[in-house]
């Protein structure tokens, strides 16, 4: 079974990336063929004018006339023309048609040329990129600057290209050209090469926001201590600072880090305190210990390096995405921006499997197995916690997220050894990718079963690192608050965007957000709350439910709705002054999101019941 699964994730590969950057192709493409027959057909029609003269000359003998029909006829003129002398001779129309075909031509098979030969040479770089971080960082350097360049002055072919087929297309072939038609090609190409240049130079935010407390070497001795000893064994300086957050993982990075408008360089380690209180003493060491090693094999360095240029990646990508005829060079784009993807995700996983095995060193490999299980165990537990309370359709007085984690994880410890797919699961982090739990135990030579994971989740932490943090508790008591407020507020902005109110509580909690709200015109009054719109000359409101559409036409609004039967009312805008229509523009399209958005969380929730109650139906069965 396993080779129709690979042969279908390479057919899905190559609909989704490859074809799609084929498309770069087709402007280029198709404006060769078109300008060769353009060529063609001029030549057909200038070597029967020629053949004409021919034989109406007078002055030519027989073996002369025969002499230059078999030239003419051999050497299209479009050869000619690239003799100056020739071409002197001849009228200045004909000079720049024919030079514009020549142009053209050159210009389309550069074109391809260039995209074939890009094609190569970024996928030989891609190739390369699989031997070592060094290389990878280089040829990722080396792939940003030649695509770059290439789909930049791709766009710019295109546009002219696009330009010159609005213009002969007609004309050759309708023997009329449409100004409006050439006009809005300019355009297009003039916003595609405007999107692209001003992505080339855009400067994307590198640095990362962190939240958390630095833990500074005076205030916490003996973390650092012990943290210095651990660095020791693993062969590496400490890290420049060490931030203490709330968040559910650890991790290092040489990234410039942000906290609280406090801008940080060099070797910075985040450690979760509430990660800390639930670990034992000896799988924190393993932890810290992965994490140092990611400083002794300089993942963090390329990282660093790598970074950045993902990000402008990423930045030029929106560009030409943006840029219209620029789409074409964006699948391009893409599909080599996934491609350096696999490479990366390929060396992050070696570099997550040398920390494992390093720390597995410095600790032991059950340690390392514990470690991972347990803060994977954290990371789902605390996820599920905060999904139970957002889905809550009541306003909270508070989010006790921290409070129900720390009360029921160890029971859902036991639950989580049990899960017959926890081999798949992958540990969270903000920089790199992560191998599959099963095959990371697996190199440190444990074998993953619900025995074995019981048996390591069965007692609870005793939380020595949590423990050597001077005022740990209170730091991680404001952090919480400060987190839990933030929940609070966005569950409870979210609440009216998710009824489509049945009772007269969820009634009260969208009226609150979205109340009747109404615009004085000149002819009427346009009025509408959370669900129905309604207009002093209409008969009766239309329900948002039973909205179809509503498109702007040209200064009318236009609402197509169903009742018994198809039916549409219209508003014209101009009938309110011109601060009050974008007002009015602003304000219905704000309350009827609201209702696009209810209606399709409900929709997604009926979904989802559905699919649980068939669950449990089976279950009992």
């Amino acid at each position: 079974m396993s080779a129709p699964q690979n042969e279908f994730t390479k057919l899905g590969f190559t609909k989704t990336f490859i074809l799609p950057a084929m498309w770069i192709f087709l402007v280029p493409a198709l404006s060769w063929m078109f300008f060769l027959h353009a060529q063609s057909r001029f030549d057909a029609q200038a070597l029967e004018s020629i053949l004409q003269q021919i034989r109406i000359d007078q002055k030519l003998s027989e073996q002369e006339r025969a002499q230059a029909t078999e030239f003419y006829t051999k050497v299209p003129v479009s050869q000619l023309m690239t003799n100056p002398e020739f071409a002197a001779q001849t009228d200045p129309t004909a000079r720049f048609n024919y030079a514009t075909f020549r142009w053209m031509i050159r210009l389309s098979f550069l074109s391809i040329a260039a995209g074939i030969t890009v094609f190569v040479v970024a996928g030989i770089l891609v190739l390369l990129s699989y031997r070592s971080p060094f290389v990878q960082y280089l040829s990722l350097l080396a792939g940003w600057h030649v695509l770059r360049i290439y789909s930049a002055l791709q766009t710019i072919v295109i546009g002219i290209q696009l330009v010159a087929l609005s213009f002969w297309v007609t004309a050759l072939w309708m023997n009329f050209y449409s100004v409006k038609l050439i006009g809005v090609a300019g355009i297009l190409s003039v916003m595609g090469v405007g999107a692209v240049l001003i992505a080339i130079f855009a400067r994307p935010k590198t640095e990362q926001t962190v939240e958390g407390t630095i833990l500074e070497r005076d205030d916490a001795p003996r973390l650092w201590e012990e943290l210095s000893s651990i660095c020791a064994k693993v062969g590496v300086d400490p890290p420049d600072q060490v931030i203490a957050g709330i968040d559910d993982n650890f991790f290092v990075t040489e990234h410039p880090i942000t906290m609280n408008g406090t801008r940080m360089t060099g070797k910075t380690l985040f450690v979760s305190l509430p990660l800390l209180k639930q670990l034992h003493a000896t799988e924190a060491d393993t932890i810290l210990a992965h994490e140092m090693a990611h400083f002794s094999g300089q993942d963090t360095l390329y990282s660093k390096r790598i970074s950045p240029l993902l990000m402008k990646y990423q930045a030029y990508l929106k560009g030409l995405h943006e840029g219209g005829i620029s789409l074409p060079v964006f699948h391009f784009m893409v599909c080599f921006r996934v491609l350096f993807e696999l490479s990366l995700n390929s060396l992050s996983r070696k570099r997550e499997f040398r920390a494992d095995a390093i720390a597995s060193k410095v600790t032991s490999p059950r340690d390392s197995a514990a470690a991972l299980l347990r803060t994977m165990a954290y990371s789902k537990f605390r996820q599920s916690v905060e999904l139970d309370l957002f889905k809550q359709t009541e306003a909270m007085e508070k989010a006790d997220v921290s409070a129900r984690v720390e009360q029921g994880f160890l029971d859902y410890a036991e639950k989580f050894a049990s899960d017959p797919e926890i081999g798949k699961m992958e540990t969270a982090h903000p920089f790199d990718s992560h191998p599959p739990l099963s095959q990371r135990l697996s190199a440190v030579g444990i074998e993953l079963d619900e025995n074995v994971a019981r048996s390591l989740l069965a007692l609870k932490g005793d939380g020595g690192w949590y423990r050597i943090i001077p005022n740990a508790e209170e730091l991680e008591r404001q952090q919480w608050q400060a987190y839990e407020d933030r929940f609070r507020q966005y569950h409870e902005q979210s609440l009216p965007y998710r009824f489509l109110p049945s009772t007269p509580e969820e009634q009260a909690v969208v009226e609150r957000a979205f109340p009747q709200i109404s615009f004085e015109g000149k002819e009427g009054t346009f009025a509408f709350d959370f669900e129905k719109i309604h207009y002093t000359t209409w008969i009766t409101p239309i329900r948002f439910s039973e909205l179809v559409s509503c498109v702007n036409n040209e200064g009318t609004l236009v609402f197509e709705y169903k009742r018994t039967v198809a039916d549409k009312k219209t508003l014209k805008l101009s009938d309110f002054t011109k601060e009050v229509q974008a007002q009015v523009l602003d304000a219905f399209g704000g309350y009827y999101g609201r209702y696009l958005a209810a209606d399709q969380y409900q929709k997604e929730l009926a979904a989802a019941n559905a699919v649980a109650e068939q669950a449990d139906n089976e279950s009992t069965e």
